[in-house]
């Protein structure tokens, strides 16, 4: 169950069809983000290999008029990175949703905290540590990316 509502607009527009060339083939815009929380929490209905985020960052770029996002984060073991046809933040929240031609669907990402944690994340880690504050619980996966690039 997600922590917040949809706040996707499910348009049937034409600008999210007919992506046909790759990312590195895009006309360039000046517009590259950082969510505001450094952990995240992702869901999504139809993908379960999602779980954490970690430095998420969204650059946004346009080709052939259609508006496309890409998505990046780490995820504790390798960088992780989607396009996304339509994106959506509110407050420290944000959800998108992916382009068809990399498989569809919705992923939520919602500030990690230690309920959170506890309930969702920590049965599916192999090293589930117990944490008795949050900015523990964030170090620590922060600390998983220290040896990236």
């Amino acid at each position: 169950m997600r922590l917040f509502e949809s706040m996707l607009s499910h348009s049937n527009d034409s600008n999210s069809k007919n992506v046909n060339s790759g990312w590195d083939n895009m006309e360039r815009k000046d517009s590259m983000e950082k969510l505001p929380k450094p952990v995240y929490y992702i869901e999504s209905p139809n993908d379960d290999t999602v779980l954490i985020g970690i430095n998420v960052t969204i650059e946004h770029n346009i080709q052939n008029n259609d508006k496309l996002s890409k998505i990046s984060w780490y995820d504790t073991s390798h960088e992780r990175s989607m396009l996304a046809s339509e994106t959506n933040q509110k407050d420290d929240y944000f959800e998108f949703k992916r382009i068809e031609q990399e498989g569809g669907g919705e992923y939520f990402f919602t500030p990690i905290n230690l309920d959170i944690y506890n309930e969702k994340v920590k049965q599916y880690l192999a090293a589930g540590s117990d944490f008795n504050n949050e900015e523990d619980l964030i170090e620590a996966f922060l600390s998983t990316t220290e040896d990236e690039v």
